[in-house]
């Protein structure tokens, strides 16, 4: 018995360090792939293109790795998503050495397929987490997307001016970021796997050990509160990061209190894993929640109180620290709806609701800012947190003794022990 706590903990560092690799690589994305693919278009109206495949391909493909998770395993799918981004890099090199804008889209479209897979490193750690500490393993995981939003930004533009071509040194650090992400995939030492039940459990009595199906999780009111809340949140942290920088030239601030606007967000997402997971072990997840949508509402009222650089500072954060507490807790209601081994088609469900909830606010951040403005755009985020946070309340009123019955994230189900 005493080497599992030892590679429970092993196990947890790769995840870590593969949860820094993918913020890091899709980093890149979000600070060059629009400057890239302004430099490529044939015209400017398809500047963000590239960019906007990497969104909507990751869309399809992060329904995809959930049901080839059922059939291959965590390990393997992670495994091929690194290999998506080592030949999305080559691609992207050569697109820009070459001019050719139609290859930086198919690159592009490959490194969606790496994205995709980001996800579900989170839910790999709670499956192989012991009972009690699945809320604690989420957490520490997010701890890599706090490194990458010190370093990516960074690393990327240092890595551009690496060659005499703009940009190719930017996606061989993807390619490389994409190759590491390979063997950390692969020499994690166990796979989930569902333990066949006794008898009848908690959430509807299958005697079967298979993926667990949508029609078992929408009678769970855990899985409910994580469809409704994880696509919303990401909605609204993706259209305030979307029109950040947009509003930033608007108002005439400068460039740098620009890339200051995205980090400091970036910080704000992931910061405060460093004792959201303890926050949600004391209160659980519902009032975790309700922290994470008020702290969102916060932001609201500063973005909707001018465009001056210090509310503009104040709505960006609040935003990625609202979006941190409420994603954490969405995960654990998503974790709580199965039991360990069985969530890959509702985990599919999730990720393919949240993709498109912030596919959705992505394409229409810029019409809502042209429309709306700075300040209007805040208030838009507070029509949608407002009825988000009364619905939270109430719904965790009514289900909250259900939900907790419900809890299939100890139910009949350990990590089985494989070897890599």
């Amino acid at each position: 018995m005493s080497p599992r706590p030892s590679r429970s903990a092993a196990d947890l560092a790769r995840l870590v360090a593969s949860q820094t690799v993918y913020y890091g690589a899709v980093s890149v994305d979000l600070t060059l792939t629009s400057l890239a693919g302004l430099r490529l278009a044939p015209t400017p109206l398809l500047a963000t293109l590239p960019l906007t495949l990497i969104t909507g391909f990751g869309l399809l493909a992060s329904v995809a790795a959930g049901l080839l998770t059922a059939r291959y395993g965590y390990r393997a799918v992670m495994a091929m998503g690194g290999g998506c981004a080592v030949v999305g890099g080559l691609l992207s090199m050569m697109a820009v050495y070459t001019d050719a804008f139609w290859l930086l889209c198919l690159a592009t479209s490959l490194l969606g397929a790496y994205r995709s897979t980001g996800g579900y490193i989170r839910y790999l750690a709670a499956d192989l987490a012991p009972d009690g500490r699945k809320e604690r393993s989420l957490s520490i995981v997010m701890y890599g997307g706090l490194i990458a939003a010190f370093l990516g930004p960074f690393a990327a533009l240092a890595a551009s001016r690496a060659f005499a071509v703009e940009f190719i040194g930017s996606y061989a650090l993807v390619a490389l970021l994409g190759l590491v992400a390979v063997p950390l995939a692969l020499t994690v030492s166990r796979e989930p796997r569902a333990a066949a039940p006794a008898g009848a459990n908690a959430g509807g009595g299958d005697d079967a050990a298979g993926p667990a199906t949508f029609r078992e999780g929408r009678g769970n009111p855990n899985f409910v509160a994580a469809l409704v809340l994880l696509p919303l949140s990401g909605a609204l942290m993706t259209l305030v990061m979307a029109i950040g920088p947009l509003a930033n030239a608007h108002a005439h601030h400068s460039a740098e209190l620009g890339a200051a606007l995205i980090q400091w967000h970036l910080v704000g997402m992931f910061a405060p894993a460093l004792i959201s997971g303890e926050l949600m072990r004391r209160i659980g997840p519902w009032h975790t929640a309700l922290t994470g949508i008020g702290i969102t509402l916060l932001g609201g009222v500063a973005g909707a109180s001018g465009d001056g650089a210090t509310a503009m500072m104040t709505a960006m954060i609040c935003a990625g620290v609202g979006w941190n507490f409420t994603y954490l807790a969405g995960t654990a209601f998503l974790v709580r709806s199965y039991a360990t081994g069985r969530g890959s088609r509702l985990q599919a469900v999730v990720e393919g609701a949240t993709g498109a909830a912030s596919v959705v606010a992505s394409l229409l951040s810029a019409t809502a800012f042209d429309t709306l403005g700075w300040r209007m755009s805040s208030v838009l985020v507070l029509a949608v947190a407002g009825p988000l946070l009364v619905w939270q309340r109430r719904y965790g009123r009514r289900n909250a003794t259900a939900a907790d019955a419900l809890d299939l994230s100890v139910a009949g189900a350990r990590p089985a022990a494989e070897n890599a």
